[in-house]
């Protein structure tokens, strides 16, 4: 590997002691992945002294830690141990950190809206040192814009730190449990609910409020990048004709769509090696709304196929080497503030 410094922003990390002291005793549903993140063929799920040793190996400087995995734990976990559990999540990740604290970075979870919720997201930033926040891209069912939420954008634009978006289970996957099959949920169904989350923080208004939000986009911004002209021609004709194609229905936004999804979201690596859709989603945002991030430690051969065809995909751009460094470490130490 080159010398160049590399801060992974959007990693994942299961700690032992939230797996051990909470999840096994209240998410019986869930028993099967988390008791593989504590077994030796799973360790790199968990163990930093293991991740260490990974990221010497790929000249990753500093890892960003956000809880994984995302998907079935929150929608199983019953509604009155939520707090209990993120409380959990939270400290969990914060006892690595400060273990480490010039190798790793923090980032809080809030998986759903719930009673005193806003005092964890304040604990985390607060008394936890996180450099931001981690949401879903629906909070157990409701969309990301909903009122409930909006005390969390106002504290976010405060405090001027990024919100991270997590992809997790589109509410139709109860429904319709054929689309668990194949594993096509994480495909493509993922990405589509990221982009159904970024759209609705744009058409809700919710960023001519706070214009100043940051949103850290998993997965390269999803579908947006490949379906800009797609979204900018309906928004339009609905305009043109909102007799007919409803355009009353959208909020008198100050700027159009494309602007605030080019100017409030940055995007990472995690393609999974695919250059040329990297390409596509770097000329749409931008060389500084871009960020490197692996997704370790998930993929093939405990996360390192990933880590080596994402960066193999990021050289492929064949940047110069100032917009490099502003993928793999600049932009992200502008937006963490570290």
């Amino acid at each position: 590997m080159d010398n160049k410094e590399k801060i992974d922003i959007f990693c994942h990390i299961t700690p032992l002691r939230f797996i051990r002291e909470y999840v096994k005793s209240i998410v019986i549903h869930f028993l099967r992945i988390m008791e593989a993140s504590v077994s030796d063929n799973f360790i790199y799920f968990s163990d930093p002294e293991y991740r260490l040793k990974y990221m010497t190996k790929y000249g990753i400087s500093i890892e960003v830690l956000t809880l994984g995995p995302t998907g079935d734990l929150w929608n199983v976990a019953p509604g009155n141990t939520l707090p209990k559990l993120v409380k959990a999540a939270n400290d969990s990740i914060a006892e690595i950190v400060n273990k480490y604290p010039d190798k790793f970075v923090g980032i809080g979870i809030l998986p759903s809206v719930y009673q005193g919720f806003m005092d964890e997201v304040k604990r985390s930033i607060k008394d936890l040192g996180f450099k931001g926040i981690m949401i879903l891209s629906n909070l157990i069912g409701k969309p990301v814009d909903a009122d409930e939420m909006d005390s969390f954008y106002q504290f976010m634009s405060s405090e001027n730190l990024p919100i991270f978006i997590h992809p997790t289970n589109p509410p139709y996957t109860n429904t319709y449990p054929w689309a668990r099959e194949y594993r096509l949920i994480q495909m493509l169904g993922w990405p589509y609910d990221t982009s159904l989350a970024m759209a609705r923080l744009v058409f809700s208004g919710i960023l001519d409020r706070y214009p100043n939000l940051k949103f850290i986009i998993h997965h390269a911004g999803a579908m947006i990048p490949f379906f800009s002209k797609r979204i900018e021609g309906f928004y339009d004709e609905a305009i043109e004709y909102p007799e007919v194609y409803g355009g009353e229905t959208f909020k008198k936004l100050n700027k159009h769509p494309l602007e605030y999804f080019k100017n409030n979201f940055y995007v990472d690596t995690v393609l999974n090696g695919n250059t040329s859709a990297l390409k596509a989603s770097y000329d749409f945002y931008g060389i500084d709304h871009m960020v490197f991030a692996t997704d370790f430690p998930y993929g093939p051969e405990k996360g390192e196929r990933w880590t080596r065809d994402i960066l193999n995909s990021v050289y492929e751009l064949k940047l110069n080497e100032d917009s490099l460094e502003k993928i793999f470490y600049k932009n992200a130490k502008r937006l963490l503030g570290i």
